[in-house]
Order: C-alpha cells, then sequence, then structure tokens
C-alpha cells in the first residue's frame, strides 16, 4: 500500500511578497535570457526577372559577382554569388525603416539616429544588441557587439553561362531625341530569372521578437524585390515550390543549440535543381533520416503504438538503449526531435519502485530539443514571429529599455584593466606588460 504523498513546506520569513514585486524590468533580450533559443533559417530564393545582387565595375562593364567552383572530377564551375554581406546590409536597413515608422508613431525618436553609416550605429538599440555593432576609434562607447544573425553566401544553382546575361543601354537625349553613341553606351551583366540560390542563415541566442526581427526583414524583402542591387525590368525574387512541400523553407529550432537532425545543404558544386530539391525533400523523408542514422552505426526501429509499428516515429538506440525519438506531424508541417532521458520510476509518495529482484524501474522521458518546420508552416512560422516583433514595437518603453541596456552592461561589465583605468588606477601588471620602469626578459 502506497504512503500519502509527501506535502512540500515552504518556509517564509516577513510579508508574502506579491508577483508585481517580483515583476523584472529588463526585456526579455537573447543575450541575457534563459529562454534564448537558436534557430537555422534554410529557404531556396528564386529569381522572377532580370536582378543584380551587387556590382562591380571594370570600365564601362557592371558586373555580377562570380566564383569557379571546383568540381568531383577535377574540373571547375563558375558560379554566381549571392553574398551573405549584401543580405545582411538589405536587411538592416529594413528593420530600421519599421523601427523608426513604428516608435515615431508613439513619439519615440531616440534610435533615428542610429542607421548603417561611418560611426553612425548607437551600440544601444534593439538592432543594434540583435545585428552588432562596432565603436570603430569613438571614445563614447569602449565595447563592440557581435552579431547574432549570421549570414552566409550562396552559390547559385545553376552554373553563370546559364545565369547571366549580359545587356547594352544607350544613353538618349530626351529633347533630341538622339543617343550620344559610343560615350553613353554601358553594359551591365545581370541575373535571369529561374536562377535559384539556396541560402542559410543562422539566429544564435534569440528569443521570439528578436527571430521576429529577421523574420520581418525576410519576408518583406523578398515580397517587395529589394534583394536586388538594380534590375532592367524591375525583377524580384521568391520562394520556389517544391512538391510534397509547397514553399521551400525549412527552419530548424533548438531550445539549446543541438541539432540532431542537421539542415540540408546543398553542394556548391552541384548543377541540377532536381538534385538539389531532392536533399530538402530527404531531410523532411522519415525512411531517408533512418537510413542516415543507420549509416552512423545506430540502431533504429520504427516506434509502436497499442503494439502496432507507427510510421511516424523513430526510434535512435545505442546498446539498447533510446538517445532520441523523431516524430512527424505531416499535417502540422513539422518534425520533433525528442532527447530520451531514463530514470528511476516513482509512485505517488515520490518513493522508488523496485522490481521484484529489488532493482529500481526505470522509465523514458522525453524532452524536446529540436522542431523543425517546413513548407507552409514554416512561413507561417516566420510570420508569426514577425508579428512578435511589430508588437515589441508598438509597446516600447523607453525606460524599461534603459534597464535592458543597464542589465546588458552589467552583465558584459568592463574588464578589471579598463574599471582600473576609469577610476585613474594603475594597470595590473602582468607577464606579458611589465610594470612601468623594468625592462621584460
Amino acid at each position: 500500500m502506497a504512503r500519502k504523498k509527501k506535502e512540500k513546506t515552504v518556509k517564509t520569513s516577513g510579508p508574502v511578497k506579491t508577483q508585481e514585486n517580483h515583476k523584472v524590468k529588463p526585456y526579455d533580450l537573447g543575450i541575457i535570457s534563459r529562454n534564448a533559443k537558436t534557430v537555422i533559417v534554410n529557404a531556396m530564393i528564386e529569381t522572377t526577372g532580370q536582378v543584380r545582387f551587387g556590382d562591380g565595375t571594370e570600365v564601362n562593364l557592371t558586373i555580377t559577382e562570380k566564383d569557379l567552383i571546383p568540381t568531383s572530377d577535377g574540373k571547375f564551375v563558375e558560379k554566381v554569388v549571392f553574398a551573405g554581406s549584401k543580405r545582411r546590409g538589405v536587411d538592416r536597413r529594413t528593420i530600421h525603416a519599421l523601427r523608426n515608422q513604428v516608435l515615431s508613431q508613439n513619439g519615440i525618436n531616440s534610435f533615428e539616429n542610429c542607421y548603417i553609416g561611418v560611426d553612425t550605429l548607437c551600440l544601444e538599440c534593439p538592432t543594434c544588441w540583435l545585428l552588432g555593432a562596432t565603436v570603430m576609434g569613438r571614445k563614447d562607447k569602449n565595447f563592440n557587439i557581435k552579431s547574432r544573425v549570421l549570414y552566409g553566401s550562396s552559390y547559385s544553382i545553376e552554373p553563370s553561362e546559364l545565369a547571366v546575361q549580359p545587356h547594352s543601354r544607350n544613353m538618349v537625349d530626351e529633347k533630341r531625341h538622339t543617343t550620344t553613341g559610343e560615350a553613353g553606351i554601358h553594359t551591365e551583366e545581370f541575373i535571369k530569372a529561374g536562377v535559384h540560390f539556396p541560402t542559410i542563415t543562422i539566429l544564435e541566442r534569440v528569443v521570439d521578437w528578436e527571430i521576429g526581427v529577421f523574420a520581418h526583414a525576410l519576408l518583406e524583402n523578398v515580397n517587395q524585390n529589394k534583394y536586388t542591387a538594380a534590375s532592367r525590368s524591375q525583377g524580384g525574387v521568391k520562394f520556389t515550390e517544391v512538391d510534397a512541400i509547397g514553399q521551400c523553407i525549412i527552419i530548424d529550432e533548438s531550445p539549446i543549440g543541438m541539432f540532431p537532425l542537421p539542415t540540408p545543404k546543398i553542394g556548391a558544386d552541384k548543377t541540377n535543381l532536381y538534385e538539389a530539391l531532392e536533399v530538402y525533400k530527404d531531410s523532411l523523408d522519415l525512411e531517408k533520416i533512418k537510413e542516415k542514422f543507420e549509416v552512423q552505426c545506430f540502431k533504429v526501429d520504427y516506434g509502436k503504438t497499442d503494439g502496432v509499428e507507427d510510421k511516424t516515429a523513430l526510434l535512435i538506440q545505442v546498446n539498447s538503449s533510446i538517445l532520441y525519438k523523431i516524430k512527424c506531424t505531416e499535417n502540422e508541417g513539422k518534425l520533433e526531435v525528442f532527447q530520451c532521458v531514463r530514470k528511476e520510476k516513482k509512485d505517488e509518495a515520490e518513493d522508488i519502485t523496485k522490481s521484484e529482484e529489488g532493482k529500481p524501474i526505470l522509465e523514458h522521458e522525453y524532452k524536446l530539443i529540436q522542431t523543425r518546420y517546413y513548407g507552409e508552416r514554416a512561413l507561417g512560422y516566420i510570420r508569426e514571429k514577425q508579428y512578435e516583433w511589430k508588437s515589441f514595437l508598438e509597446t516600447f518603453n523607453s525606460q524599461r529599455w534603459t534597464d535592458t541596456n543597464n542589465e546588458i552592461l552589467k552583465r558584459i561589465g568592463p574588464s578589471k584593466a579598463e574599471k582600473a583605468s576609469e577610476k585613474g588606477l594603475e594597470k595590473p601588471a602582468t607577464k606579458e606588460e611589465p610594470v612601468s620602469g623594468e625592462e621584460s626578459d
């Protein structure tokens, strides 16, 4: 007969504090939050018209950035580059625009002078703490901020000989309707419609509204064709559509930055779109995932529900112990990965239950460590987060943000040497830096 469940008592001293007294003033920010997560956004971007992603100029020719990629047969293939730095700059401008517009509607103009330029980023606003900033020799700040949004450069699937087309322009005199001849001719390379770029962006230590900062930029820059540096026909980009997936977007989210299912990546030497899209499909196929874990010498079985094999769940095992459980929910557009933790089973009285042989009985507890969203559900995920960012701005409180800044600075605080310098004290001696007046060995 089980004993009565033990009751836990909590000792208190003084008056009981209300929830209001426990209210934390600083905003929840990934860099200081216990709820921070890591997110990987993987999307296939497809051009819909004549575009250019950044450019360079050689005499009277505007060129598109390209690279030579070595192939497995010892040869090379030339690909078009969609540089991560180009995406980052366009994204930040879009983010600044919404930040300034929404805040100004509430009479807050604190960050209007924070923009991309030389020594113009404030190192204080929400976007600086997420996207990073450097002091560049400024005296009012003594720290740099590392970006927590990491942009990877992307190579086109199609080789440049198929993806790029030159086009010549001739300057026309508006009144005389004549051309200026060779002096007015300029040639530029543009990227054709139907060229595909697999892009990957990693968001480190972020909370929901910070995910929304990037989500807003991605959605609106694709929607408004802002990723194109210039175009003859104002062509744009879109998310490629794939059979059985829909929009070609795959988003991996982990509360601890651990991904048993690695994000799908397209080899730079791949020139076949069908083969590239198969990489995305395979990353969502439980049978393909099963094969990959088996190649890594894990024992993999399908789970069971009421004694019947469950084709929507995989159990990843080693030495008869379950490490992970992977659950596919097709109608919700996601895969979930759970870490299996074996723990001692307890009864209602919190006593460890034992077998007839007197050994503790173990049970499985599953902890979610990765969620993979794909297709339309992935698109819905980033739209939800975009709303979080807009709501954050609409309810922005300047004093609360000041408290947040102070909390961040308190945690990242200056080094002891910097503190000593601020107080006018001598810098502590180190082996590398001898005390003034002495020679080093």
